[in-house]
């Protein structure tokens, strides 16, 4: 094991010994806009496993290369408001949740710091930052930043949004298996009637 690596997975390991709940850092943008970052800590040690610079995400977010993505994003919004959009070059993919979503997984942050750190080829999608967004008078929004799984991929077979649940979890009417985002239902229909994937 190279001396890089030994020194990530020793960082890794002073950070899961935080107190999570302490470990916030709030920022406040031309005092009308305060962004809360959870965790930050833990999102270095994963950025930084990576080779995630803040200048790389500086620069998939700038805001005028983004505009076309932003009103992508804004008409795809599903029917809890919730939306999910892709930076102009691919990069990163930003995600907003909700309240409960958002405690579930700070939660979960120890335990998935942990993953990386014993399996760093894991296929699970990598979150750069979980944010909590407060303007006056808009209620705030808890958004996350995660990597795009596909930037790296020449040919995707199929795209699934799972969150292991069939409560409205199903795309509906005609769908392309190799072109479109499909739920939890829509793999459950395509396992059973083709040798698709079988777990």
């Amino acid at each position: 094991m190279s001396n890089h690596v030994k020194t990530m997975y020793r960082e890794a390991k002073q950070v899961l010994q935080l107190d999570i709940s302490q470990d916030i850092n709030t920022m406040t943008i031309n005092e009308e806009v305060q962004v809360i970052e959870w965790a930050p800590a833990v999102f270095h040690a994963i950025k930084k496993m990576d080779g995630i610079t803040p200048e790389m995400i500086e620069a998939s977010l700038s805001t005028d290369a983004n505009t076309k993505q932003l009103f992508k994003a804004k008409e795809s919004a599903g029917k809890s408001g919730s939306f999910m959009f892709s930076t102009f070059d691919k990069r990163f993919l930003i995600k907003t949740m909700n309240k409960s979503e958002q405690k579930v997984l700070k939660k979960a942050l120890p335990s998935y710091l942990n993953h990386f750190k014993k399996n760093p080829k894991s296929l699970i999608a990598k979150i750069y930052g979980i944010y909590t967004v407060k303007m006056e008078d808009i209620r705030e929004v808890h958004i996350l930043l995660m990597g795009n799984l596909f930037l790296n991929v020449k040919q995707k077979l199929s795209e699934f949004d799972l969150k292991g649940s069939i409560i409205n979890r199903e795309v509906e009417g005609k769908f392309d298996v190799a072109r479109d985002c499909l739920k939890d239902v829509n793999l459950l229909t395509i396992t059973n009637k083709d040798k698709f994937l079988r777990f």
